[in-house]
């Protein structure tokens, strides 16, 4: 084809587009119509936020197990870069607190302001031009401070220059969470290693037993045990989904100082498992006003038994009844709704899912990120967890062994350097009955390889519901 057939062939295809396109705009076009201009709204703002530098979140957790001291940098994000003039000032504020437990339903007492430190006075200065401010902080606490107690460090965002807008007293705010913990140190390996999930089955085997497990440096090898498990289940009469605990789980709950405190006292966290129990109630099928009733039930069990946190397991249960407000379309959103819910009511707690069913897979609630909400995510075996949002793969386990009937990976040489390698925070272990202590040891002896000392054959197992030590396995 000649150049001139071909400019020709393409003017006509233009006229035709051109012509096509004018009737497509002509059809939407509203002549008259007056423009929204609320659409333009705050387009030239300077918006800013406080948060924590490292984490990025807006509510943080700070547990002290080897020193006295923390430092951090506060961080106040800009949505445009700023300009040499910009300047503010973080402060310590007191009297946001009442709100913040108001809002959360806590009851945190105020760090003393005398354990807090700012470079500068806590004076922000731009330097840079760039989109975030920080400034260095240091919590230096002392031995006043009841020991594993949580206290709370509001801080806020004052003398801001013209240039910057806060739209709201949450972006003007953020939170640590403190904790003194260098007398439950027996388990902390170090911020930088690798910590162990364990599920235990407690219909059959006694949560004291992650006391078998030792390095030979002194150290416990699992750092957070789950009670497996109770139940997500609906109450008929009330119209409602409520915690129902079996037998087992309860005499646990009900003998706590004996059964599950002497795990905390070694900084072995303990949280309650909580799974579906084939009927309509679910985890990931709760309305957002059921989800906040239950996360409040959530918070009150942890609370009264001392726990930790919590685990969720969205499986064996039925759809259910869309006709009552509970309860929502079995979905996603409706395990992260009730995820985000719980955090919001034990901000302090640990917030952990099993990756499974609709209990993982979104990223944000109401616009806050997953990070905010989710502390730990374990996957089904032999696979790896996967991060979300702002999440990292610390937050992940890199491998799930199934140790009653033998599946999934196993912490041996290989697996303990795919979770260094992969950039893993967490491993995890089910089901850990001192019947098979023997292939369970076996198959967790890449433990120096994530932690520079090797696990120590078991020498004591607990029996059922028992508080002293047996021989092991004289005694089994």
């Amino acid at each position: 084809m000649k150049r001139k057939d071909i400019y020709t062939l393409l003017f006509g295809v233009l006229c035709c587009a051109g012509t096509s396109l004018c009737f497509s705009c002509a059809d939407d076009l509203e002549i008259g119509k007056q423009f929204d201009e609320s659409a333009l709204e705050g387009i030239y703002e300077n918006r800013v936020f406080l948060c924590d530098a490292s984490s990025n979140k807006v509510n943080n957790i700070i547990e002290l197990y080897t020193s006295n001291q923390y430092s951090t940098k506060v961080r106040m994000s800009l949505s445009k870069n700023s300009s040499a003039e910009t300047s503010a000032k973080i402060v310590i504020d007191e009297s946001y607190l009442e709100n913040y437990n108001q809002e959360h339903n806590t009851d945190f007492e105020m760090l003393p302001a005398s354990a807090v430190i700012f470079a500068n006075d806590g004076t922000l200065n731009s330097g840079n031009c760039g989109r975030s401010l920080e400034v260095e902080m240091t919590i230096k606490i002392s031995d006043d401070l009841e020991a594993g107690k949580t206290y709370a460090l509001p801080l806020s965002i004052t003398e801001p220059t013209s240039d910057l807008t806060i739209k709201n007293e949450q972006d003007r705010h953020c939170v640590y969470l403190v904790k003194d913990m260098r007398k439950f140190g027996d388990a902390f390996k170090g911020e930088d290693k690798p910590k162990g999930f364990l599920f235990f089955e407690v219909n059959d085997v006694n949560p004291l037993n992650a006391l078998s497990f030792q390095l030979e440096n002194g150290k416990y090898f699992w750092d957070v045990v789950v009670l497996f498990a109770a139940n997500i289940n609906y109450d008929s009469e009330a119209g409602r989904p409520y915690i129902k605990c079996n037998p087992n789980v309860q005499y646990l709950l009900d003998n706590n100082e004996t059964l599950l405190q002497p795990l905390r006292k070694r900084g072995i966290k303990v949280l309650l498992g909580l799974l579906g129990n084939h009927d309509m109630a679910g985890l990931a099928q709760l309305s957002t006003e059921g989800a906040k009733v239950f996360a409040r039930e959530v918070a009150q069990y942890c609370k009264a038994y001392n726990l930790d946190g919590v685990n969720y397991d969205d499986e064996y249960s039925l759809y259910p009844d869309l006709g009552n407000p509970s309860f929502a379309t079995p979905s996603a959103q409706a395990g992260a709704r009730l995820c985000y819910e719980t955090k919001q009511v034990m901000p302090d707690k640990l917030v952990t899912v099993f990756a499974y069913g609709n209990m993982y897979g979104v990223e944000s609630v109401d616009g806050v990120d997953v990070d905010e909400w989710i502390d730990i995510v374990v996957p089904n075996y032999g696979s790896a967890a996967y991060p979300l949002g702002n999440m990292d793969k610390w937050k992940c386990a890199g491998l799930a062994a199934e140790f009653n009937l033998h599946g999934g990976g196993s912490l041996d040489s290989y697996g303990a350097q795919k979770i260094l390698s992969g950039g893993y925070g967490w491993h995890m272990g089910f089901a850990a009955n001192p019947n098979n202590y023997t292939t369970i040891f076996q198959r967790l002896s890449g433990a120096y390889e994530l932690y520079g000392s090797k696990l120590k054959d078991p020498t004591i197992f607990y029996k059922k519901n028992e508080t002293t030590p047996s021989k092991y396995p004289e005694d089994l």
